[in-house]
């Protein structure tokens, strides 16, 4: 996924990636508006603020290699995406992620209830990721990751997850399902010759 970083005619700092349709599987219903996003993808800006994000659809495949005036004009024809919190004392992401519970706990946007995104988790493994609006067990609609026969359900989402980069559903993934900082038992041999001994 290419990331591009550029300021517009104001001075704002904005990155811009896109969303490739292969990272998309179902085709929404044809009369929704952004069915044909979904079968082109798309690029988002977004402020490195993060206070403002816009969607560009359809979108030039060479994107990544126009320089900034190029990149500053397909951002004046990017449509904006209505925020829907925004906060004036926001923390930028890079100095601070926020915990499970400090995301609001909205509505799923309609727009995004028919997205089935793709990504690579770091250790190799593919995982798919979407709304689920009716849940086995009755509760409110839930972001639901899979691989394979896992699934792992988050409770409270961004309402933007649709148009988030792969990193940013990696980090949604390792909070719904946090590792366990378990010392392994005493006694167990090593796994391979060179391991370290338990404890050292």
């Amino acid at each position: 996924m290419a990331i591009r970083e550029f300021r517009d005619e104001s001075g704002r700092e904005w990155r811009a990636w896109d969303i490739k349709p292969e990272e998309i599987h179902p085709v929404t219903k044809a009369e929704d508006y952004l069915a044909d996003c979904y079968l082109t993808g798309w690029i988002v800006f977004e402020t490195r603020s993060g206070d403002e994000k816009r969607r560009l659809c359809p979108w030039p495949m060479n994107w990544s290699d126009r320089s900034d005036d190029q990149l500053r004009h397909l951002l004046s024809q990017a449509e904006v995406i209505p925020p829907y919190r925004v906060r004036e004392d926001r923390v930028p992401r890079e100095q601070h992620k926020p915990s499970i519970d400090e995301i609001e706990a909205d509505p799923p946007d309609l727009t995004d209830l028919d997205v089935i995104r793709t990504f690579r988790y770091p250790g190799g493994r593919f995982w798919t990721v979407c709304v689920v609006q009716h849940p086995e067990d009755g509760s409110a609609p839930l972001l639901r990751f899979q691989s394979g026969m896992r699934f792992i359900d988050l409770r409270r989402w961004p309402k933007d997850w649709a148009d988030q980069p792969d990193d940013e559903l990696v980090w949604m993934l390792r909070r719904a399902a946090p590792r366990r900082s378990a010392s392994p038992p005493s006694g167990i041999p090593p796994r391979r010759w060179d391991d370290a001994p338990v404890g050292a």
